[in-house]
């Protein structure tokens, strides 16, 4: 096999566990997020920490997947990891202005994995810029 059949199937697979991967994530997300808002509604349930912490490690590999395969010069499909942010802030926003009127609390567990997911975007997007500024800088380096 030739390097760039090597290339496209490598790309192909990639492409494939991290289609997969999102898809597995957005499940993860929206089962994660109905625990967490029975958790704010309910006086007798709470989150588990292993369950949010086994949701911040899936969101780990994904991201260190998208941007291996960034560094690495693998294209892959872009799908919007942005999302995982929104839907956790938007969570926390409406969680607190429910729990402004009726004197709720949210537990630490969901305050602290969307801290979590904000955060882990941010590594992202200044991997992303260095990422960028490496590729501008070695473009000006071959003029």
């Amino acid at each position: 096999m030739d390097n760039r059949t090597v290339a496209k199937r490598y790309r192909v697979e990639l492409s494939s566990v991290k289609d997969l991967l999102f898809y597995f994530l957005i499940i993860w997300t929206f089962v994660l997020l109905g625990l967490s808002l029975f958790d704010f509604l309910s006086a007798n349930f709470e989150l588990s920490e292993a369950v949010v912490t086994s949701y911040l490690i899936l969101l780990g590999v994904y991201i260190v997947h998208k941007e291996t395969s960034r560094w690495t010069g693998v294209k892959l499909n872009i799908k919007p990891g942005e999302l995982f942010v929104y839907v956790w802030w938007i969570s926390l926003l409406a969680m607190l202005l429910i729990g402004f009127f009726t004197h709720r609390d949210i537990s630490p567990p969901i305050r602290f994995l969307a801290y979590e997911v904000l955060g882990a975007f941010l590594l992202s997007e200044i991997s992303k810029s260095f990422n960028a500024y490496k590729k501008i800088e070695g473009q000006e380096d071959e003029e």
